[in-house]
């Protein structure tokens, strides 16, 4: 672990979702929740940074209250923000249909599920199975089988997320990434997920793009994770932390190892450092 980067005032705090701010039930603790409130009416800007869609993170964004203090959504890894205030999306790097197309059939070819995305919907395209159906619970959303997947969608996506047992994704991931890796994004946000998205897109990218944005320089910017989708940001931030249940590439490149998500490891944080 690097040694912790001296102390200054931060001004915004980003924060993963999954294994991060909510614990193991996907629920924010009470405790966080307040203290998160408590930062915003004290200036701090908070960013809700994960793979998951803008509609899966905004029933946390209204328990937050980012709306009314001028927060932002950084979904799908980084490849759309939100200004929540303002409703706008002021970045989005889209996947074309054509890639969509492409990993469909390699979703296909190796036997694994394959997840699309509109407004309030996530779209799976080779057979539904339990992770779909866990993460469709987590980001309150509606889950739906297709036949058609290659043709069905008419406006492109951020993302495609492949789905299945975190030992047969261990081995697809490989060929995904010889097959895919020079053209577009591939990170793994869980053992049972793979994530693709175009090329550049990750949540550090984001980030640097978001900081311009904003004013607010990398040193002012504090950013927490648990997953390698998290390194990109943790890595970009004028201080980066890992949580206790972090993976151990993560822990490795943070600046500070908080408690884990089921210790309040966020709140942690904003008590040690904000």
């Amino acid at each position: 672990m690097n040694q912790r980067k001296q102390q200054k005032m931060y001004k915004l705090l980003a924060l993963d979702i999954d294994g991060t701010l909510t614990n193991d039930d996907k629920v924010i603790p009470a405790e966080t929740v307040d203290a998160i409130i408590k930062l915003q009416k004290r200036g701090c800007k908070i960013v809700l940074a994960s793979g998951r869609s803008e509609y899966g993170l905004m029933h946390l964004a209204k328990e937050l209250k980012l709306s009314e203090y001028g927060g932002y959504l950084m979904s799908f890894n980084g490849g759309r923000i939100t200004e929540c205030s303002r409703s706008k999306i002021i970045y989005d790097v889209p996947l074309s249909l054509e890639e969509a197309k492409n990993i469909y059939l390699t979703a296909v070819e190796y036997g694994v599920g394959i997840l699309g995305y509109e407004k309030n919907c996530l779209v799976s395209g080779n057979g539904i199975d339990k992770y779909q159906e866990d993460d469709a619970w987590a980001c309150r959303m509606q889950l739906k089988a297709v036949d058609n997947f290659p043709d069905y969608f008419s406006v492109p996506f951020n993302k495609c997320l492949l789905t299945g047992d975190p030992e047969r994704m261990k081995d697809v991931v490989i060929p995904v990434r010889e097959k895919y890796g020079d053209r577009l994004s591939i990170t793994m946000s869980e053992p049972f997920f793979i994530d693709i998205m175009p090329n550049g897109v990750d949540k550090g990218t984001a980030m640097k793009n978001l900081s311009e944005l904003t004013g607010i320089e990398r040193e002012e910017i504090v950013c927490v994770g648990d997953g390698r989708n998290d390194l990109s940001m943790i890595e970009y931030a004028g201080l980066g932390v890992a949580m206790g249940n972090a993976h151990p590439d993560v822990i490795e490149k943070a600046d500070y190892v908080t408690d884990s998500n089921n210790d309040n490891g966020v709140l942690k944080v904003i008590n040690k450092f904000f």
